[in-house]
């Protein structure tokens, strides 16, 4: 066998394993798994959410969740001025941040300035993420609070380098 034929036999082999692993429902190499949740919210709105994650990075802190439906379809209302992030052990509370226009620094929606606002089918996901001025550095922990929702409580906090 010369170099090329070589190449393109491995080439096949590869192919033939990557489309047996995922026939066989094995995640595939090249396909990213969603990040582990950290926390999880129930919501009033027929879904979950997964906060995956709460990085604290140059004064800002970011927060990431996953909502899937668990039941029938589902619209997600999420209004900016009732998410929130509150710092326990100082009892104080961060708002959404926005930009010098007000537009909140977080997920948006087509025709919604004030929310997000999804629609979810059944077994759908969607993801949202929302920026908060950063507690400071010895804040370790927050909860981060959803409207229709329990709040998510405990939520460690990851320092970016």
């Amino acid at each position: 066998m010369n170099g090329a034929t070589q190449r393109l036999s491995s080439l096949a082999v590869s192919a033939w394993v990557l489309g047996v692993l995922g026939a066989l429902g094995a995640p595939s190499p090249s396909r990213a798994q969603p990040p582990k949740p950290i926390a999880t919210i129930e919501t009033n709105m027929k879904a979950v959410g997964e906060l995956y994650e709460c990085k604290r990075k140059q004064g800002v802190l970011t927060v990431k969740v996953r909502f899937k439906a668990t039941g029938g379809r589902t619209e997600l209302d999420l209004p900016y001025d009732g998410t929130y992030v509150v710092d326990v052990a100082s009892g104080k509370k961060y708002a959404v941040l926005r930009d010098s226009d007000k537009a909140p620094l977080a997920t948006t929606s087509q025709f919604h300035n004030d929310r997000v606002r999804e629609g979810l089918e059944p077994g759908a996901a969607f993801s949202a993420w929302w920026k908060f001025p950063a507690p400071p550095p010895t804040t370790k922990k927050i909860t981060f609070v959803l409207p229709k929702s329990e709040p998510a409580e405990d939520v460690p906090i990851t320092d970016a380098p």
